[in-house]
């Protein structure tokens, strides 16, 4: 019996002392709006397409999104930008632009994100523009 106990006793205390799994580093490192998000309701020019994605760098967790508008024949992205964890939880990416600056606020809502679009034009005459949309997780 004793001879059972001892290997038993041996493989747990090196399964508790072990230091943490890769898999726990990479849960960690992964935010709850990491992934990608449609709107199937998307008008022309509107969210239709969010993609999030995060890592761990330096000991911080680092994240970044990227977005796409409906657009005709295909959808328009805007490229790749650091998203940042505002204060009230919120996610938020700046878009600059040679014709307006974009910004995405990002409100996470179970297996939803509702995503809040300003649009400030560089164009005198072009008003600012704004437009919230729900995207599901695909």
């Amino acid at each position: 019996m004793w001879n059972l106990l001892i290997p038993l006793a041996a493989a747990l205390v090196l399964f508790f002392a072990a230091p943490p799994s890769i898999a726990y580093a990479e849960n960690r490192c992964r935010i709850p709006e990491a992934g990608r998000w449609y709107n199937p309701r998307a008008a022309s020019q509107q969210v239709r397409r969010i993609e999030i994605e995060s890592h761990c760098s330096g000991g911080q967790v680092v994240s970044r999104m990227r977005v796409f508008t409906r657009c005709s024949p295909r959808d328009c992205k805007w490229g790749w930008t650091e998203a940042t964890r505002l204060t009230n939880g919120r996610l938020l990416a700046r878009f600059p632009g040679l014709f307006g600056a974009r910004e995405v606020e990002v409100i996470r809502m179970e297996d939803r994100i509702e995503a809040l679009v300003k649009i400030q034009s560089h164009t005198p005459g072009t008003p600012d523009a704004f437009h919230a949309a729900i995207l599901d997780r695909e």
